[in-house]
């Protein structure tokens, strides 16, 4: 199954590139046992120690365990999705990811995930996310726990396998950066008013606005994040903007906002508004913020 390790390269390097090879492309399973120690040694043709250092590498990475005993040896392991994120994690954390990069991820991904959600969300879905929002604002750390909740449970209401992983994994960083930040209860309370929001256009069952109020959270929580850190915040406005009057399922406009009854910028002259579903909400294009002269 494996070739003679190239000494010109790392050596422990290529063995690992080889089973972990086998493993992803699904010649073996998990579960199933690598060939014993000498075989894999003739196999490689390495020493000993080369050998285990690879393999050692291979069980951190999440790949294998190694089982001791007679019936012991080196066996795929079932893929843990925690370890595989907290993997990553720290590949990230040394690659120092900014406030802007993981803010333009989350717009990217994440007003997706709400406008799903908005088609699919029900009775028991409603009644778990209003538990997660909660209503008294606590500490800094379990304020974070409850964000997140929020964000994780709408992309599992997508059905996506990979699309919880990514939003696990995006969440886990950023609850690393609000960490270091040490934000406030200001910070926290603004975000527990744009859960309720989205939560509100999610049970009108509106994709648009779902999305609308998603991208603004996030837009909002990555700019108060890059002003806490003194870095530079991400602005939407750097992808195009594309707006159809006619149509709001294609609005990606990155202006919009989902604002309450009475808001002046439902009543500005010609602003384009619609109501979320039978809510006090509205949900206004971005020209009626550009004609305000709001930026």
């Amino acid at each position: 199954m494996f070739q003679t390790a190239n000494k010109t390269d790392k050596v422990s390097d290529k063995i690992i590139d080889q089973i972990r090879y086998v493993i992803l492309s699904g010649q073996l399973n998990p579960g199933d046992k690598l060939a014993s120690e000498r075989e894999l040694l003739a196999q490689f043709g390495v020493s000993k120690a080369t050998l285990r250092e690879a393999l050692r590498v291979l069980e951190v990475m999440g790949l294998i365990e190694m089982r001791k005993g007679t019936s012991g040896g080196a066996f795929v392991a079932e893929v843990d999705m925690r370890a595989a994120i907290h993997t990553l994690i720290t590949f990230l954390h040394l690659q120092k990811v900014s406030v802007k990069e993981i803010t333009m991820l989350r717009y990217l991904i994440e007003p997706t995930v709400a406008q799903i959600a908005a088609t699919k969300i029900t009775e028991k879905d409603i009644s778990k996310l209003k538990k997660i929002i909660g209503r008294a604002v606590t500490s800094g750390a379990q304020e974070v726990t409850k964000e997140i909740g929020f964000h994780r449970y709408l992309a599992r209401m997508a059905g996506n396998t990979l699309l919880t992983v990514m939003v696990d994994f995006v969440d886990d960083v950023l609850g690393g950066l609000k960490s270091q930040l040490n934000l406030g209860q200001d910070f926290y309370r603004e975000v527990r008013k744009s859960h309720r929001l989205i939560l509100e256009c999610l049970i009108q069952k509106d994709p648009v606005a779902s999305r609308v109020a998603m991208a603004n959270d996030i837009v909002a929580v990555g700019q108060y994040m890059a002003l806490a850190g003194k870095t530079e915040p991400f602005d939407p406005l750097e992808f195009p903007r594309i707006r159809n009057r006619n149509n709001w399922q294609v609005l990606l406009n990155p202006r919009a906002q989902v604002v309450s009854e009475g808001d002046p910028l439902t009543k500005h002259k010609g602003a384009f508004v619609k109501r979320v579903g039978t809510s006090p909400l509205f949900l206004v294009s971005g020209s009626a913020r550009e004609d305000a002269g709001l930026r």
